[in-house]
């Protein structure tokens, strides 16, 4: 859950961004914390990482047929018995719903909407916009930071690669971290588009990575679905940015379960001929896709930081991490050992025959040019 340096939240969602604006000027005073944004996913966000201590909504939020706005207060009042929730509406409401808004939690209807002018300011309080995830999307802000993938099966450590990870410039865009901005996606059926453009950014900054390092970028299960999409996508960016696709892994993520179709196996194949290789990224946590590995033909498996970090002093981690290595060899592909923080993990690492590894020992993750000095320290 976020923390929240003020005494009060209060939460306005309208996708009449103007009225928005005036009601958040409205509630605004001293202490207090406005947040207003567009649609019922942003809402449902909100609710899930802060208590709020109001909830102000257009009823026809996402459209008069829907029942989002009638779900978010019913969360919100299980969440918190003592929050106001007022509902608003430019339209005249069915009894029907005025009851089962009631029923829910609603605490105040108000139809017909207020008005208010949107130039009214606060003297005091935060207000802050939640952009929509179109916006999110759009947004210049929105960068890869690149992570170093170390070789520590010689003598000594040296670069191999790196993970291209989305970022927001540093208070660029308060309350957008990466996983409110997937969680986002997800809500709004937008991951196929959020994971296209990071596709695209990754490989334009790129550019400033040295030749011949791997790159690893981030690939959510759902987007394999969208396979000539992705695969035009990634085939033309990385021509124009001087990519060579040899180079470039995509690393599958568990965020989902993998579904196999013809159809997905075909985008793997076509890939696979272009000269793109695949990694399984935490393997053995959550929706574990070693049942899809004859599909996939990874040539890496990422063990996740849960097992990765100070495994040495685990006996548990240490046989886990020995098995994945064992399953590796069977399949004939390398294991990179993730959350990698200390000498002795990396001695570790080295001993117990992981070829590769990351962590924050050898670098946090940077911007291209930071990332490749970090990478080749």
């Amino acid at each position: 859950m976020t923390t929240n340096k003020h005494d009060e939240t209060v939460l306005v969602l309208d996708r009449d961004r103007e009225a928005a604006a005036a009601a958040a000027a409205r509630l605004a005073r001293s202490g207090r914390l406005v947040l207003t944004g567009s649609d019922a996913a942003v809402g449902s966000l909100v609710l899930a990482r802060m208590p709020i201590s109001s909830l102000h909504a257009d009823a026809q939020l996402d459209g008069p047929f829907s029942f989002a706005v009638l779900d978010l207060v019913a969360d919100a009042r299980q969440r918190a018995a003592s929050c106001s929730i007022v509902l608003t509406s430019s339209e005249e409401l069915t009894s029907s719903w005025r009851a089962e808004a009631t029923r829910r939690g609603a605490t105040e209807i108000i139809c017909p909407k207020y008005q208010q002018s949107a130039r009214a300011t606060a003297a005091s309080g935060t207000i802050l916009h939640i952009p929509t995830i179109d916006e999110l999307i759009a947004s210049a802000h929105l960068r890869p930071a690149f992570q170093p993938i170390i070789d520590v099966g010689g003598d000594s450590p040296s670069g191999y690669g790196y993970e291209s990870l989305a970022r927001f410039d540093d208070g660029a865009l308060e309350f957008c971290d990466p996983q409110f901005l997937f969680d986002y996606a997800r809500l709004t059926g937008k991951t196929a588009e959020l994971e296209l453009a990071c596709l695209r950014r990754t490989l334009r900054q790129a550019r400033a990575l040295p030749n011949g390092a791997k790159l690893f970028i981030n690939l959510h299960p759902h987007v394999l679905q969208e396979g000539e999409l992705l695969t035009r996508t990634l085939v033309t960016e990385a021509a124009y940015n001087g990519v060579e696709l040899r180079n470039v892994v995509l690393e599958i993520t568990e965020q989902e379960k993998l579904t196999v179709t013809p159809a997905v196996c075909n985008t793997f194949e076509s890939l696979r001929a272009a000269g793109v290789e695949f990694a399984l990224d935490d393997v053995g946590i959550a929706y574990s896709h070693l049942d899809r590995i004859e599909c996939v033909q990874p040539s890496y498996l990422k063990v996740s930081h849960e097992f990765g970090t100070d495994f040495e002093k685990n006996p548990t981690r240490r046989k886990i991490i020995g098995n994945i290595l064992s399953l590796a060899h069977d399949f004939d592909c390398e294991v990179v050992l993730e959350g990698i923080e200390t000498a002795a993990t990396s001695g570790a690492a080295h001993d117990i025959g992981a070829r590769f590894a990351q962590g924050f020992f050898y670098a946090r993750p940077e911007r291209a040019a930071t990332a490749f000095e970090s990478g080749n320290a």
